[in-house]
């Protein structure tokens, strides 16, 4: 009797064993893998679209600028137009300056929250799917380990 109270608690501790293994092999991961993926995939395209809107206003702003100076470099007829020539291009560059200036810290602001609000979501997905798998882990851990105290009773109810 004493051998099948030794069997029943030996596969007991094997399935109790086999279970807490299961938290750390990959295929039982696999959720948190994607999640994963997927978040990254979202901030991938959060960064493109920003770089993308970022390289559009610089290629307008260099365009204008281009354009503000060959105005500024023109042949002038009067000695005092040069002057005005350039007081106005130094305006525009001014103003252009201060144009790119929000357009680029909007581009950059929205890009910061978005990743923010990305972050945020996949880190609480992630946490909850942690947790379920852990519980349930738990859960059947303290299963198996009823089983085997039930057997082991029963087994040792049976010997008496």
């Amino acid at each position: 009797m004493t051998k099948q109270n030794t069997t029943s608690a030996t596969e007991a501790m094997e399935s109790v064993t086999n279970q807490i293994q299961s938290l750390f092999k990959p295929q039982g991961n696999q959720d948190i893998f994607k999640t994963w993926a997927r978040m990254s995939e979202r901030m991938t395209a959060i960064i493109v679209e920003a770089g993308t809107q970022s390289t559009d206003i610089m290629s307008g702003t260099t365009k204008e600028a281009l354009s503000n100076l060959a105005d500024a470099t023109q042949v002038r007829d009067e000695p005092a137009d040069y002057s005005k020539a350039y007081s106005d291009f130094a305006q525009k560059q001014m103003d252009l300056l201060q144009r790119t200036a929000k357009e680029v810290g909007e581009v950059t602001q929205k890009a910061g929250t978005e990743a923010t609000e990305l972050a945020s979501k996949a880190s609480e997905e992630m946490s909850d799917k942690v947790t379920a798998k852990a519980e349930d882990a738990t859960d059947k851990a303290a299963a198996t380990a009823k089983d085997a105290a039930d057997k082991s009773g029963s087994t040792a109810k049976k010997a008496a």
